[in-house]
């Protein structure tokens, strides 16, 4: 259930959101770590609809299709996310975890313009690593809640200072770059 690997960018403004990134299809999702309760393989996630770890039971959803996302299916690397807060439990399939993530938030982006309609409330914003754009998942719309304003700002960690090996992970692209990069990722996350 571990993790390979963590990365954090480097945090001038001192609020920084864990994420753990993970593929769907070809789309790069990001979910709010703080409410990670666990990762498991599909074996270990049981096949009645349920998953229970450590005493706690985590509805299955199939997060893929609700975010119109074409998934690979099960292959070895699928993993079965459980995800809760205080309020609701929820279970949902992923056919790669990236890893953990750290990410200034002066760094985390909006929503491009073709951005219009039920994605909005499905998707946060997004932010660029050096090797693909991850969209950012509203976890209050995966644990079927109801959303809030500034729903980042309730991850936003205060960062002091840098921990030893950390480095800045954060490609700084030109807006017109960014802007093509969101395009090309915006057909698979409609």
């Amino acid at each position: 259930m571990g993790l390979r690997g963590h990365k954090a960018a480097v945090v001038s403004s001192g609020l920084a959101v864990r994420f753990l990134v993970a593929l769907m299809g070809p789309t790069h999702v990001a979910f709010p770590s703080h409410w990670v309760r666990g990762i498991v393989t599909p074996a270990e996630g049981g096949q009645d609809g349920h998953v229970t770890w450590a005493n706690a039971s985590y509805e299955r959803t199939d997060l893929a299709r609700r975010l119109t996302i074409q998934a690979k299916g099960v292959t070895a690397e699928t993993r079965i996310v459980l995800y809760a807060n205080e309020q609701r439990s929820r279970s949902f399939a992923v056919d790669k975890v990236v890893g953990l993530i750290d990410v200034e938030r002066t760094l985390i982006q909006p929503l491009p313009a073709q951005f219009r309609g039920g994605e909005r409330e499905r998707l946060l914003g997004l932010f660029v690593e050096s090797s693909y754009i991850a969209l950012i998942a509203n976890p209050f719309w995966v644990l079927e809640l109801p959303s809030r304003t500034n729903v980042l700002d309730v991850f936003a960690l205060r960062v002091s200072e840098r921990r030893p090996g950390e480095f800045d992970s954060r490609l700084r692209l030109p807006s017109a770059a960014l802007e093509e990069a969101s395009a090309m990722s915006a057909g698979s996350a409609k």
